[in-house]
């Protein structure tokens, strides 16, 4: 006999579904909040899990980011710096400069490093374009997403110095290199024009090799594109060990407050869909036990109860899952900012693993107590659906009755001992939701205070910050300099690093 077809058992789950409203309502309103809160706290965790790695790997990251001077080494030569020995792949030679904007307000920001570059595509670092359009012509610039807010936003100007006569770029679009190769975009043409005010003029190479795990390896790297573009060619470098140090530390304080989100959502669904589950089938006994007098087996009845509750919970499974991506979007563009890069829709897998892992819990919650119904003699099954179950919770109600309490009080404490498990289940819901909701109540001033003691500028009235662009060998002393490394936000309002010689004592 189909479990769905036209037989006994179908009309009694069709006919328990539909006469039973209220209680398949509720299934299914709790799966499918259930549902989705397991569907956002994956994604969720999936992009607190190595952030700076996946998105490294999706833009296929430089591992050095090399700058050379041009007059010491031809372009030709350059680009066959890429067929090197443990090169895997390269992108170059860029025009590269660095210079210090000023915004429409006046505003000088931080220095950038600009680099020509007429599309996002190459070999090495896809830039990914998070808002806007690319240069497309000379006169256009497009920042890091790290730059972008008030003052700074599409359609604005900046001008390449406080000089009444420097060239005025228009911003264009927000893009966001995952190795921090560059902190603004122009094309090559735009680029020469700005080293052409007194700015210094580079070539920019990329570099991804077959092992740059550690910073030794790195440093046998750069010593060979030292070697094959002659002495004093190579002026810095950038090693993407340090900026992975860098993102993962401004991540850090996130990632445990994400993840402890994402494990509370998971466990709280399965304990709410596992009490409404196993509640709902077991206030059915009496109906079993009728069932069984008129000729049911146990494992029709069993069936039947398993299927009443899954038909409802299915579409609560179904609703969860688009809810839940509704959800996660807004939540992942948040984290997005945090991180950097991360996915702005749900994983597939989360999207598949979800509804199975419900479907998975919604099944054993309502057969774990249809077996147990389906095992009764069809008498104590009709008596057991009219009265608690003989025998349990006696020592409990004999021992809380010797206390001078009113009856009332003690029989209500003795209650949860007569349904343990599902005393045990409502117990562990309220528990879990307090630490969910003092979780919550707490996130948004922990996070403050930790934000407010990493800025500089809430601790002192002016910051001066020096930098050097060359993390592998010490800085490179004299003209042509390059300037500081790229990835720098607008908090560096008091000063940005020298070029050249300066050090931290200076």
């Amino acid at each position: 006999m189909s479990l769905f077809g036209d037989g006994a058992l179908s009309r009694v789950v069709r006919s328990g579904v539909s006469r039973r409203r209220v209680q398949s309502v509720v299934i299914a309103i709790a799966t499918m909040m259930a549902v989705a809160s397991a569907v956002v706290a994956g994604s969720l965790m999936v992009a607190a899990a190595a952030p700076f790695d996946h998105a490294f790997d999706k833009q296929r990251g430089a591992h050095i980011t090399a700058q050379f001077d041009p007059a010491r080494v031809s372009t030709a030569k350059l680009a066959e710096t890429g067929k090197l020995d443990g090169v895997t792949a390269s992108a170059g030679p860029y025009s590269s400069t660095a210079f210090r904007p000023v915004d429409q307000t006046g505003f000088r920001l931080p220095t950038l490093t600009l680099v020509g570059r007429s599309g996002t595509d190459d070999a090495v670092d896809r830039v990914e374009l998070k808002s806007g359009q690319w240069v497309r012509r000379p006169g256009e610039i497009v920042l890091s997403t790290s730059f972008e807010g008030p003052g700074v936003e599409i359609g604005s100007t900046l001008r390449t110095s406080d000089a009444t006569n420097s060239p005025a770029l228009k911003v264009v679009g927000f893009a966001l290199s995952a190795g921090r190769t560059a902190d603004s975009w122009a094309t090559p043409a735009q680029v020469d024009a700005v080293a052409s005010q007194g700015h210094p003029v580079m070539r920019q190479m990329l570099y991804r090799f077959d092992s740059a795990d550690t910073k030794a390896q790195l440093l046998a790297h750069r010593a060979i594109l030292a070697s094959a573009t002659g002495s004093g060619a190579l002026l810095g470098t950038q090693s993407w060990l340090d900026t992975k140090r860098a993102a993962d530390q401004a991540a850090a304080a996130t990632v445990p407050f994400v993840t402890a989100f994402g494990v509370l959502g998971i466990v709280m669904s399965v304990i709410t869909v596992s009490s409404v589950i196993s509640g709902a089938v077991g206030t059915g006994l009496r109906r079993i036990g009728i069932l069984k007098a008129i000729g049911f087996t146990p494992r029709e009845v069993v069936r039947a109860y398993v299927a009443q509750a899954m038909i409802p919970a299915v579409v609560g499974i179904v609703l969860g899952v688009l809810l839940g991506n509704l959800l996660a979007v807004p939540m992942l563009a948040d984290t997005q900012s945090v991180y950097g890069t991360v996915s702005l829709s749900v994983a597939w897998w989360v999207d598949v693993a979800v509804p199975a892992a419900a479907l998975l819990v919604v099944g054993l919650a309502a057969l774990i107590p249809a077996r147990r119904a389906g095992k009764l003699h069809t008498v104590e099954a009709i008596a057991v659906g009219r009265a608690p179950r003989t025998g349990r919770g006696q020592r409990a109600h004999r021992a809380l009755g010797r206390l001078p309490l009113p009856r009332p009080v003690t029989y209500g404490l003795a209650t949860p001992f007569t349904h343990p498990v599902r005393a045990l289940a409502m117990l562990l819901a309220v528990a879990f939701g307090t630490i969910a909701v003092t979780l919550a109540v707490g996130l948004t001033s922990s996070l403050d205070a930790i934000s407010a003691s990493q800025d500089p500028e809430s601790r002192a009235s002016v910051t001066l910050t020096t930098v050097r662009m060359n993390t592998l060998a010490p800085p490179p002393r004299g003209p042509g300099a390059p300037g500081p490394p790229a990835g720098g936000g607008r908090g560096g309002r008091a000063g940005g690093g020298r070029r050249g010689g300066g050090g931290a004592a200076a």
